[in-house]
């Protein structure tokens, strides 16, 4: 059945894949496509310039060596700076592939009817594929108001797109990274600490005595530093307690491993806090300085014994009092790592507050070994405009249903574009930057209703993937190798900055 906007594969447009030079995006020092590279080089015949990652969230700062015709040939991380410690991991330093890659987006495409009824791509100009953009823009506006624009983004670039939206005069965004990954993180330790977490997470694990991860895949995911420093903990004797059904990379390096029955971690939190409480394991100093609601918190887990977490874990009672025993004994030099992608179970806020609670009964907060209270530099913003002051936001769109969501919820956005749910607030037309709808919502077909459902569809980036196919429009978007972006500060253990040259 033909639908108003089908799926394209970008591999039926042929030509679709024509060289847009990089002169374009004003990165006149490096070139591709002119020659095939070739044999080997010395360093002496290389120029490095300064740059960060973009291929994750770590954002490791290194140099991009080019040679002296403007082809870029190796990239390495920075000595200087406190995310890599001068190592990048495997997808940082191929992110040359993503700046070569035959199949890279390299012209604008505009989704076109044909006379049989059948859909597909043709090539544009930047002025057309951009006048047409900014025509659905007034359209939207003069009709439903700017707020009926919604921007689905990730990243440096979607973070661009947000202050273009916002200058537009909407404010109904969301990050399906908040919803789907770190969210109840966020909230929780929020709630508990009245601080985040932050990315990279504050984890002084190079200097921690004992290490808790709770699914947290460390040495099988590129959080680079973590890798680094999780490592040098293992050198210098650290306790590591893993919890994982798996018999992961890190259970295989690890003191003690919990294979626990899925779903059930909360049941082991609540016992670790029993035996520290009732056996007067935590540190009192500071609980007694920092911490209020003690009393409660002994009652409400009086009954939560390692036996009874036992029937619902399956990890022994004895395995659950001797790794409380070690990371008292251990602390205030304790990780208890909050995880990244959290989204589990649908209590996965509750989780990260008992993971909160357990640090904070540990005392493993802004000490040497535990979570560290990073330190950042306030970079200048660019002086602009006042934002205009939008009528509604993705807050008015969620209706009061989360209140401790402090981004917009994808889900929500989705709903929101579909007439049939009857949101007050109504998404007609999208702008996606920097992620994948169709792969990182799980539920396909609110994805594929909602992009049937609203009148326009922008999408901008570097390769050809799902969400493209729904576009109305493409728009080729420059690897982190072309671009002249944001200042990278971060906070750490230390003040950094990093910038692109």
């Amino acid at each position: 059945m033909k639908t108003r906007r089908d799926f394209i594969k970008i591999s039926a447009v042929g030509t679709g894949a024509t060289v847009l030079g990089l002169s374009a995006f004003g990165a006149k020092k490096f070139k591709w496509f002119e020659s095939k590279i070739e044999g080997p080089v010395s360093d002496e015949d290389l120029t490095p310039y300064a740059t960060y990652c973009e291929v994750c969230f770590w954002k490791c700062a290194g140099w991009a060596y080019v040679d002296k015709q403007g082809r870029v040939r190796k990239i390495v991380g920075n000595q200087n700076d406190p995310h890599c410690n001068g190592r990048l991991c495997p997808r940082g330093t191929g992110g040359i592939g993503m700046y070569y890659d035959e199949d890279r987006l390299k012209t604008p495409l505009i989704r076109v009817k044909k006379a049989d009824g059948s859909q597909e791509f043709r090539e544009a100009s930047w002025e057309e594929a951009l006048d047409l953009v900014a025509s659905k823009m007034k359209e939207v506006k003069d009709t439903y108001g700017p707020e009926a624009f919604g921007l689905f983004n990730h990243g440096n670039p979607g973070a661009h797109l947000e202050h273009l939206m916002r200058a537009y005069g909407s404010e109904t965004n969301a990050e399906p990274a908040f919803a789907n990954c770190r969210g109840p993180r966020s909230s929780a330790y929020y709630a508990t600490f009245g601080a985040y977490i932050g990315s990279p997470e504050c984890t002084d694990i190079r200097d921690t005595e004992c290490l808790v991860l709770i699914g947290s895949h460390l040495g099988e995911n590129m959080h680079n530093s973590q890798v680094q420093e999780m490592s040098q903990a293992i050198d210098n004797g650290a306790t590591i307690i893993t919890v994982d059904p798996r018999f992961s990379t890190a259970a295989a390096h690890s003191t003690h491993w919990l294979p626990i029955k899925p779903a059930t971690d909360i049941a082991l939190l609540m016992a670790w806090i029993h035996v520290l409480i009732y056996e007067n394991l935590y540190n009192k100093a500071f609980v007694d300085q920092y911490t209020f609601g003690l009393d409660h918190l002994k009652k409400h887990v009086k009954n939560m014994t390692p036996e009874w977490a036992y029937g619902i874990t399956d990890i022994k009672p004895d395995v659950i009092r001797k790794t409380a025993r070690a990371m008292a004994g251990a602390a205030p030099a304790v990780v208890i790592h909050p995880g990244r992608h959290v989204v589990w179970y649908g209590d996965d806020t509750q989780r990260e507050r008992a993971m909160a609670i357990l640090t904070a009964l540990l005392g493993a907060w802004g000490k040497r070994g535990s979570l560290y209270l990073p330190e950042g530099v306030s970079v200048p913003k660019y002086p602009q405009p006042h934002y205009p002051e939008p009528e509604w936001t993705w807050k008015d769109v969620n209706e009061g249903k989360y209140p401790l969501a402090t981004m917009g919820i994808t889900t929500e956005l989705l709903k929101a574009s579909v007439p049939r749910f009857g949101y007050k607030h109504q998404v007609k037309a999208w702008f996606v930057g920097g992620t994948n709808l169709p792969l990182s919502m799980p539920d396909k077909k609110l994805f594929k209703e909602a992009a049937e459902s609203v009148e326009f569809i922008a999408v901008m980036d570097t390769m050809p993937m799902e969400i493209t196919g729904y576009a109305d429009v493409i728009l080729p978007e420059a690897t982190y190798l072309e671009r002249y972006d944001f200042i990278r500060s971060a906070p750490n253990r230390v003040p950094n900055i990093c910038a692109r040259c």
